[in-house]
């Protein structure tokens, strides 16, 4: 928090010319409006902010309008008329944001800017810093570095008025939409807490390698994310898989509501219903769905008790994640749930992060919840989808290796977790026959799995049965074996995640 020097900024007289170097563009708005600025790490239009303060984005509806020199006394007094509207601020660019536009115009129009390309934010005065930091926002990341008291860059008058004419048409954005895939992505990353989470999330945003032990529905993929993209490059949801439908229709749903304004877990139910019901599903699929959503509809009512989820071929893991977000909506309180307490497998975990951070977007979510790095990726992403529409995130990669995993974007690390923990179904098939037998008892006592105790009782044996205890009565020795079945076994070991693949991991490595 600097006060620039004459060097940067030359000092402006009225009716004297631009002070601003050539290399700058500026965005002049006011207090209020830089912290909305501040939770999208975005400059974007007027229809992109949720609570707006008259500025100049009025007079440029769907564009972003920089001037090539410091504002003058009218367009200053243009974004501090409204009242709570707070001090003038001035956000300083290089002149490479505005792409190929070559113009020696006063105004350059953008569809939108990152923050991250900010040079710096500027303020007319040390007491408008001080009000300025004086307000805390949970979700506005630190950015200390960026601000400035500079006094001669509000000081400036131009000899002819600024007319602001912008390009026609502007481009068609859904900033609202956008802001919502950015909250789905965020929390997609946000709710990984393993290796093995991770590689899902990172196959979900497009990674082309992730192992073969990541457990990834084939109907979870970044265009089921996007759906900001063209028709023509968003697939229909797959009619054969109703997990598919279901998530997609929960998804579409839940960018439609909002929290903050009115909440009805029926309503959801009953609007994601219709969607399924129009998916044209065959009925096997639609009875699948139909069961699954009228448990939900049970629990969310309290006509039947929520009980941690089981494994079952029949339960949806679209159906769970929803159950989940319609019991607790907030990100934070989600993710503080633990998987102990839910039975939520990965897959589970992550779709209803996912769903969380649809309904209610990045911007209101708290930054202790978010990744600045993250942040600004996908403020880019918004950026390049508002110049030409459809648009990738960025090259995804997942790397794993013995001391860890991390999950890299554009070359940008956005998360890091545990190394990955060894796939205990090929660790099993490569025991030796010998001692498999003692290796499924021992994991499945650990685990808390069926073990068969069998007793070889002799001829002419009485045999007495109570409630708790068998007494068998034999001059002979009685012989008991201990065994667990092995494509029971198999079975378990293929259907392990998160905590209880790590438990069972323990209990491989063992040597009791």
């Amino acid at each position: 928090m600097t006060e620039m020097n004459e060097s940067s900024v030359a000092k402006a007289a009225p009716g004297s010319q631009p002070a601003a170097p050539a290399s700058t563009l500026y965005f002049l708005t006011n207090r209020m409006n830089l912290n909305g600025i501040l939770s999208t790490r975005l400059v974007a239009p007027r229809e992109s902010f949720q609570k707006y303060y008259a500025d100049l984005l009025q007079e440029t509806p769907g564009w972003v309008p920089l001037l090539r020199h410091a504002p003058t006394s009218a367009q200053i007094e243009a974004v501090t008329t409204e009242r709570g509207a707070g001090a003038p601020i001035i956000v300083e660019f290089p002149l490479d944001v505005a792409g190929k536009v070559k113009t020696d115009a006063p105004v350059v129009f953008v569809p939108a800017v990152a923050l991250s390309d900010a040079l710096a934010i500027h303020l007319p005065s040390e007491r408008d810093l001080r009000e300025h930091l004086a307000r805390g926002y949970g979700n506005v990341h630190a950015h200390d570095e960026l601000l400035h008291v500079t006094p001669a860059l509000f000081m400036h008058e131009a000899a002819v008025p600024t007319t602001f004419s912008a390009p026609s048409p502007a481009p068609a954005v859904d900033w609202r939409g956008l802001d919502r895939i950015r909250g789905a992505i965020n929390a997609a990353v946000a709710s990984a807490t393993s290796g093995e989470q991770l590689a899902l999330v990172a196959a979900l945003l497009g990674a082309s390698k992730v192992p073969a032990s990541a457990r990834v529905p084939s109907w979870l993929q970044w265009l089921d994310l996007d759906d900001h993209a063209s028709p023509d490059v968003r697939p229909r949801p797959d009619s054969a898989q109703p997990d598919h439908v279901g998530f997609r229709a929960a998804y579409d749903v839940l960018g439609d509501r909002d929290v903050t304004e009115v909440w009805s877990p029926n309503e959801v139910l009953d609007a994601v219903e219709a969607r399924v019901r129009d998916a044209g599903l065959a009925d096997d699929a639609a009875d699948a769905l139909v069961r699954n959503f009228g448990r939900v509809r049970s629990i969310v009512n309290v006509e039947v008790d929520f009980e941690p989820f089981r494994p079952s071929a029949r339960a949806l893991v679209s159906a769970k994640a929803l159950l989940l977000v319609l019991l607790r909506q907030d990100l934070d309180q989600l993710l503080a749930w633990s998987d102990e307490e839910t039975g939520a497998d990965d897959a589970t975990r992550i779709v209803a992060a996912v769903l969380a951070g649809r309904l209610r977007g990045l911007s209101r979510e708290s930054a202790e919840l978010r990744s600045l790095e993250l942040d600004d990726l996908t403020a880019s992403w918004a950026v390049r989808v508002a110049r030409r529409g459809a648009a990738p995130l960025g090259k995804v990669q997942f790397v794993a290796n013995s001391r860890g995993t991390s999950l890299k974007i554009a070359g940008v690390e956005v998360a890091t977790h545990s190394a990955l923990l060894p796939d205990l179904l090929s660790k099993y098939q490569k025991t030796a026959d010998a001692k498999k037998e003692a290796t499924r008892i021992k994991v499945s006592r650990a685990m808390g799995w069926p073990v068969e105790h069998r007793v070889q009782v002799p001829s002419g044996a009485s045999v007495e049965t109570g409630d708790a205890l068998i007494t068998i009565s034999s001059a002979e020795e009685i012989v008991m074996s201990v065994a667990v079945d092995e494509q029971g076994f198999v079975g378990r070991l293929r259907s392990l995640t998160g905590g209880e693949h790590r438990r069972a991991a323990e209990a491989f490595a063992s040597r009791r």
